[in-house]
């Protein structure tokens, strides 16, 4: 998730852009003060050094919305701007979502977080290991099933498991894969369809969907690589609970307001969805050594002090990038979406510049945009 690094030409940008962040720095857990005219010269560049054409933000403060921008292009080359209802690719943003929609049904006693998914639904892909009996929508939600991410071959019906289920932590979308077809037992409704009707409708997310919409052709967001050249668009005909979903920062800034509020769960059920399930390394790869503070809890990263609790969650589909950041304790939070695969690498400067604070999810990610900003500037 590295920065390519920028021609020379663009050297002094960083310096200058360095320097204009490193006014911004917070101390853990202080509420940013950045003007909104500062966070709109700050994101413009950060774009620009990164070469991410187009970007769509929204910041809530206090349980409201108070600034929601979009910028640049939706494609590279073309005179299309990205507006507050262009549709970006949210991509793992989609696991906190249904991870909402599996806790209603939670609430209504359809399902037992604690009972083996098996007893709901077989798997055949992965039958031949008894181990997978153990698999339970908790263990789903907080990444402990025991799946690798993907299966080698995604075209294959055979799925192994790497270690036991509930032994640690293991990001994987193939158990909310699994899962998905547990609801969809449950409930006898296609999956779109009960996300329309538990998630979209309800909280009024009129430009979203898990599948490719038509509507959506007239204002999308085409993806680029990190030298900021297109690619091919992907629209899916089938949706997938661990990365299908199409949305626009405003729709998406609307789940954050129903956790905040409590809306379509329970209080308690919404405690229990911010609370450590499973205590995170201090990489996503690579590590063993667990951080301090630093959790995943249900369908959702969190960060834990004594006095807040934050949740995160960062999407990436290749060429899309996106993140989120809330605070709790304030009701403080930040979405943006990006059409460009640097997109990710200055996610710590939007949150500094926001929600403010110092967090462990971003060493977690390799996500330093002061260091690559620094070492670029001295080349």
């Amino acid at each position: 998730m590295t920065a390519t690094s920028p021609p020379s030409g663009t050297r002094m940008a960083f310096v200058t852009l360095f320097s204009l962040l490193a006014a911004f720095g917070q101390a853990q857990n202080k509420p940013a003060t950045t003007t909104f005219a500062q966070l709109d010269r700050a994101v413009k560049q950060l774009m620009d050094s990164a070469r991410v054409p187009g970007l769509s933000l929204v910041w809530i403060q206090k349980g409201q919305v108070s600034y929601r921008k979009a910028y640049g292009f939706t494609k590279a080359d073309s005179t299309q701007q990205v507006d507050s209802n262009t549709v970006f690719e949210a991509a793992s943003l989609t696991k906190p979502l249904f991870a909402y929609a599996v806790l209603q049904l939670v609430d209504e006693g359809r399902l037992d977080l604690d009972k083996p998914l098996f007893e709901y639904l077989p798997y055949p892909d992965v039958a031949d290991d008894e181990r997978y009996t153990k698999i339970t929508a908790r263990l789903v939600l907080s990444h402990r099933t025991g799946f690798p991410n993907w299966r080698k071959n995604r075209r294959s019906s055979e799925l192994t498991l790497l270690r036991s289920p509930g032994e640690r932590f293991g990001y994987s979308g193939e158990g909310f894969v699994y899962l998905q077809k547990v609801v969809e037992k449950i409930t006898g409704e296609p999956i779109q369809a009960f996300m329309e009707n538990r998630v979209l409708k309800p909280l009024g997310m009129t430009h979203s969907s898990f599948i490719w919409q038509p509507a959506f052709t007239a204002n999308y967001a085409q993806p680029h690589n990190e030298s900021g050249e297109v690619g091919q668009k992907y629209q899916p005909a089938q949706a997938n609970m661990a990365y299908s979903l199409h949305t626009t920062a405003p729709d998406y800034a609307r789940f954050f307001l129903a956790i905040f509020n409590a809306t379509g769960l329970k209080p308690a059920t919404v405690d229990q969805m911010l609370s450590p399930q499973s205590q995170l390394p201090t990489r996503f790869s690579g590590s063993d050594t667990l951080a301090a503070g630093s959790y995943w809890g249900l369908g959702i990263g969190l960060e834990q002090t004594p006095g807040e609790t934050y949740f995160w969650h960062w999407g990436d589909n290749g060429a899309f990038k996106c993140f989120i950041m809330a605070n709790r304790t304030r009701k403080d939070a930040v979405v943006y979406f990006a059409n460009g695969s640097n997109g990710l690498d200055f996610a710590d400067e939007i949150v500094r510049l926001t929600v403010g604070g110092q967090h462990p999810a971003f060493p977690f990610l390799g996500i330093n945009w002061r260091a690559q900003a620094g070492k670029s500037a001295k080349k």
